[in-house]
């Protein structure tokens, strides 16, 4: 379930978004020129659908891919690290 909110919509309904959002999957949160400014990911644990601790690389690579598809910005997100820990 990977999909893309606005801020403005998060806002709003922030509580029902995380709901229904199933451990591991993400919600990209968009801004107002509908770029990426946020990747929400659930947390919430299930016994059947959590994952083993030892998969903790294969999750983070596949998270990495997920932001990379999504990404629209003109520089790399992490080029916007970079600058933004200057």
């Amino acid at each position: 379930m990977s999909e893309a909110v606005s801020v403005k919509n998060a806002e709003c309904n922030l509580e029902e978004l995380l709901k229904g959002l199933p451990f591991g999957e993400s919600i990209t949160l968009t801004g107002p020129e509908g770029c990426p400014v946020a990747l929400l990911v659930s947390l919430k644990s299930g016994k059947a659908e959590r994952k083993p601790v030892s998969d903790w690389d294969a999750q983070m690579d596949e998270l990495a891919q997920k932001v990379s598809r999504a990404w629209k910005g003109e520089k790399s997100a992490v080029e916007v690290l970079s600058e933004m820990r200057r």
